[in-house]
């Protein structure tokens, strides 16, 4: 926590100092920030391909999410997040009513698909100087810069919950065979 404090000090000193500097810092930390979402994201997709729609339904133990849950919640998170960074999300998009329009294996991974690609362009399209004004999420107030990085921390996250599900029905991440 005190090292991703420092981080954003650093973040906010680098874009409040007003020099030339400034664009290539933006430029490197935008292409960063947009390579590293397609990575965590490809991934998750490219194993929720994977996984047989007979397991989407499939959970551990009861009480925790089923393959499907966790494809409906990082959509949904997508466009509450990119609602956090100023964008509201496509008409017609109602995050209430997710899980109703991802009840198949191939109409899960179109909607994530999509909101993975709307994060995406909302990431690219996101001003720098809008980064430093705070934001509430999860009950904290934090700067739109951190609420860029969310999206990654999120689909490594889930990511990671998807690899145990996979491995315990013997399903192999498609990048490691």
């Amino acid at each position: 926590m005190k090292t991703l404090r420092s981080l954003l000090v650093l973040a906010s000193l680098l874009f409040t100092v007003a020099t030339a500097a400034d664009a290539p810092f933006e430029a490197a930390y935008r292409a960063s920030l947009l390579k590293s979402f397609e990575e965590s994201t490809g991934k998750l997709l490219s194993l929720a391909e994977a996984i047989p729609e007979a397991n989407y339904g499939w959970q551990p133990m009861e009480g925790v999410s089923t393959v499907g849950d966790i494809l409906v919640h990082v959509t949904e998170t997508h466009y509450a997040l990119a609602e956090r960074l100023g964008t509201k999300p496509p008409s017609g998009i109602d995050r209430k009513k997710m899980s109703a329009a991802m009840r198949t294996k191939a109409e899960a991974i179109a909607a994530t698909k999509r909101s993975v690609e709307f994060m995406a362009g909302v990431l690219a399209a996101i001003p720098a100087d809008s980064l430093l004004p705070e934001v509430n999420v999860f009950g904290a107030k934090v700067p739109k810069l951190r609420v860029t990085l969310l999206p990654l921390d999120h689909a490594h996250e889930h990511l990671g919950q998807l690899i145990a599900y996979a491995r315990m029905n013997r399903v192999v991440p498609p990048w490691s065979k």
